[in-house]
């Protein structure tokens, strides 16, 4: 009997090491074949931090960086439906904080799809509820942050940009799983998303609108005038994609008493790792992140994408 029970043993301890083997060896695959296909995107960037809360069902959307503080904010909603919350992390010290959300004393559940500091307030867009502004003070150190009620605007807030002037509100299309209804055209070309620039006192009136291409999870808008997008639908497809102003077309038409500009074709599209999320610019670096390595999807896991990235703008676009 012992030595039956030690053949078995042995069996069960050869069949867990291929087992183990076989999952090394997928690993392996993935990280290589990943870093072949996606060689320019992990040329171009830099690690800046860690993407956190990714064990935790968060699955991360916004992202930006307080300049007065110095430390990175994420937000995001949870796979388990719990609060959505909101991840920091210094930048020097790499001391790390989360919060969750409360709206009007009730814990709030949206999608926080994109987040932006600016000017000792952080504004936060959530999907068909608007935009929440709440005061860099919130984040003393507590459990909790409450966020208020959402200031509407014209369309379905899915991400947010700030810069010194203006703040950018856009939303996401695809197809019919995410249809927006704001279509202009362009030499044959039609977009039905848009972001909206206002400025930060008044959020009715925009004093410009863009028409986007389909699947945009974030924008920034560079002092020259272009614009970055980060672009992603599932494993299938992730970009980023720069328009110079020479791309960027005021069309004869208006919406809401704004001009309409068309981006028309990119002056250079990079293809990244999937589940690409939002930005923000740090002097002359582009700050992003992915889903990716989330509860909800796993796969970035598998070829360790845990780290907030920078890319510096005159890289990008040479």
């Amino acid at each position: 009997m012992k030595k039956a029970g030690k053949i078995i043993g042995i069996t069960i301890g050869s069949i867990f090491a291929a087992i183990a083997g076989i999952i090394i060896l997928l690993v392996l695959t993935l990280t290589i074949g990943a870093h072949i296909k996606y060689g320019e995107f992990y040329k171009l960037t830099t690690k800046e931090a860690k993407n956190l809360g990714l064990w935790d069902n968060y699955i991360p959307q916004g992202l930006t960086y307080n300049d007065d503080e110095n430390y990175y904010a994420s937000c995001g909603y949870m796979k388990d439906n719990s609060a959505s919350r909101i991840y920091t992390v210094d930048k020097k010290t790499k001391k790390q904080h989360m919060y969750l959300l409360t709206s009007e004393g009730e814990p709030f559940l949206g999608h926080t799809g994109g987040l932006q500091y600016s000017k000792g307030n952080f504004y936060l867009a959530s999907e068909k509820d608007g935009v929440f502004k709440f005061p860099s003070s919130a984040f003393d150190g507590s459990n909790s942050i409450e966020i208020g009620k959402a200031i509407k605007v014209n369309n379905n807030s899915s991400f947010i940009f700030a810069d010194e002037s203006f703040i950018y509100v856009g939303e996401f299309a695809h197809n019919t799983a995410y249809p927006c209804d704001h279509p202009f055209s362009f030499n044959g070309i039609e977009h039905t998303a848009i972001m909206s620039k206002y400025n930060y006192d008044d959020f009715e009136n925009p004093v410009a609108i863009y028409a986007l291409p389909d699947e945009v999870q974030g924008a920034v808008v560079t002092e020259n005038g272009s614009i970055y997008l980060s672009r992603s639908w599932g494993v299938s497809f992730a970009s980023y994609d720069l328009y110079k102003s020479s791309q960027i077309v005021k069309t004869d038409e208006t919406m809401d008493g704004a001009p309409v500009y068309f981006l028309t074709e990119a002056s250079k599209i990079t293809p990244s790792i999937f589940f690409t999320e939002d930005m923000d610019i740090i002097d002359d670096r582009i700050i992003s992140f992915t889903e990716a390595a989330g509860n909800k999807y796993y796969i970035g896991k598998f070829i360790f994408d845990f780290n907030i990235f920078s890319f510096k703008t005159e890289d990008f676009e040479k």
